[in-house]
C-alpha cells in the first residue's frame, strides 16, 4: 500500500490509509483541496507542514481535511461522516472506541472531519491501544505487556510500535524480559523456554515452525540477559 508521491506536498501522516476505490489521483485531489488557498505555493507548502502538526485549536487549512478525506479515502464521506466499519478495519476497534465521540464532534462537516481524523491519527500510536490491537495474543499477555510499560519512562513508550518490525536492537531495552518474566515463559532453573505457554499466550512460534535455530541461540548467550531474551523471542516470533 503506497500513496501516489507528490513531490512538493508529501503528506506522510496519511501513508497508512487505504486509498478510496474511486482511483482519483492524489495530485488532482490536492490541487482541488488547496485551490481555495491559492494552490501550490511555497507559503502553502509551509502551512501544510504546520497542518501535519495537528493543532488542537484550529485547522491550518479550513475544510482541507474534509475535502481530502472525502475524495481520497473510504473512511469518510462529507455527507455521511466517518464509516464505522472502514475506520475499524484500518485503525482497529480500540482506536475507534477511543475516538467514537470525536468522529461526530463539530458544527459542520469540516470540523467533524478534522476532529475525527486528528483523534484517529493521535490515538493510533497510543501504546496501550497498540497492545489491544495485537492479534492472536491472549488477554493475559496484553495485561502483562501493559503492566510492564509502567516500569519504563513514558518517553520510551513511543518506541513500542517499532516492535512490529523486530529491529536488531530492542526498542525499549528490557521490556521483553519484563513480560517474559510476568508470563513465566522462561524457566531459569531448567534454562529453557516454555514453548507451549508461548504458543498459548502469544501465538508464537507458529505451529509446526522450525525453531531449532532459535533454540541453538542459547549457546551464544552473554551476560546481557535483556538482549538475549529479546533476540531469542524475536527468533521464535519470526520462525516459519
Amino acid at each position: 500500500m503506497k500513496l501516489i508521491t507528490v513531490i512538493v506536498f508529501s503528506i506522510d501522516f496519511l501513508l497508512f490509509i487505504d486509498a478510496s476505490p474511486s482511483g482519483v489521483q492524489e495530485g488532482i485531489v490536492l490541487h482541488q483541496c488547496l485551490a481555495p488557498f491559492g494552490g501550490y505555493t511555497l507559503e502553502n507548502d509551509q502551512r501544510l507542514q504546520r497542518f501535519k502538526q495537528w493543532s488542537d485549536t484550529y485547522e491550518e487549512f479550513p475544510c482541507f481535511t474534509n475535502c481530502y478525506l472525502n475524495n481520497m479515502f473510504n473512511i469518510y464521506n462529507e455527507t455521511q461522516g466517518f464509516n464505522e466499519e472502514n475506520v475499524i478495519k484500518r485503525f482497529g476497534r480500540s482506536v475507534y472506541n477511543a475516538c467514537k465521540e470525536k468522529l461526530i464532534q463539530g458544527n459542520n462537516s469540516c470540523e467533524i472531519a478534522y476532529n475525527g481524523f486528528h483523534c484517529l491519527i493521535n490515538r493510533e500510536d497510543d501504546p496501550f491501544i497498540l497492545i489491544d490491537n495485537i492479534e492472536d495474543i491472549s488477554m493475559e499477555a496484553k495485561r502483562a505487556m501493559k503492566e510492564c510499560l509502567h516500569k519504563f519512562n513514558t518517553d520510551e513508550w513511543q518506541y513500542l510500535s517499532d516492535y512490529v518490525r523486530f529491529p536488531v536492537q530492542e526498542p525499549i531495552p528490557c521490556y521483553t524480559r519484563c513480560f517474559v518474566y510476568k508470563m513465566q515463559l522462561y524457566n531459569h532453573r531448567l534454562r529453557s523456554w516454555n514453548i507451549a505457554a508461548m504458543q498459548r499466550l502469544l501465538g508464537v512460534p507458529a505451529e509446526h515452525a522450525n525453531i531449532e535455530n532459535c533454540l541453538s541461540l542459547s549457546k551464544r548467550r552473554n551476560n546481557n540477559m535483556c538482549a538475549w531474551i529479546y533476540k531469542e523471542m524475536t527468533c521464535f516470533s519470526l520462525s516459519q
